[in-house]
């Protein structure tokens, strides 16, 4: 299958304005379509389809994640990002993170402090949850709950579950083998 560059969503704007010609419904259904394959198959395709998406899209043009998520802090993080800052951990934490019921801290976002033009300004030193956003490679791909909500916010997410599904249409049409299927272009 090839999916031409100019027909990929490139930015927040471009997703929001193709999920309102869609049925609200629509990611319900392509969960479903998506379970005939068996997530060792689905992730399969995302690996061979997630890095040639990401290499066409320019996240500095879009930055939706760095505008509304709040990534989660691993202990490393806690250790690095106060001295960034040129905070304490106390005064960090303080005013800079929240904490969640199960004790994860979570950067507060709306959007982030580091954002600048588009771009991350710590991009080398950014959260580990930000430098694997947006977790397309983590095992059982269309079971995670994050995907679903990624797909609705990230043009990555959501163009790799468009070239999942026409894949899987070219299967129910004939194709035998979806995990030998060539990747888009």
């Amino acid at each position: 299958m090839e999916t031409p560059p100019r027909a990929w969503v490139k930015n927040a704007e471009e997703l929001r304005a193709e999920l309102s010609k869609r049925e609200v419904d629509e990611a319900t259904a392509i969960k479903k379509r998506l379970k005939e394959l068996g997530s060792e198959g689905v992730d399969a395709r995302v690996a061979a389809i997630g890095p040639k998406v990401e290499a066409a899209i320019d996240c500095t043009q879009c930055a939706a994640c760095c505008k509304v998520l709040e990534p989660e802090l691993s202990q490393a993080d806690l250790g690095r990002l106060p001295a960034i800052e040129g905070l304490g951990l106390v005064e960090f934490a303080r005013t800079r993170t929240e904490s969640s019921n199960s004790g994860r801290v979570f950067l507060k976002a709306g959007p982030c402090a580091h954002l600048k033009g588009g771009s991350c300004s710590i991009y080398a030193q950014r959260p580990e949850s930000c430098a694997d956003f947006p977790h397309l490679y983590r095992p059982h791909f269309m079971y995670r709950r994050l995907i679903w909500e990624h797909y609705t916010l990230c043009p990555i997410v959501f163009n790799v579950v468009q070239c999942l599904i026409e894949e899987l249409n070219g299967k129910l049409e004939g194709e035998t083998d979806f995990g030998n299927l060539s990747p888009s272009a």
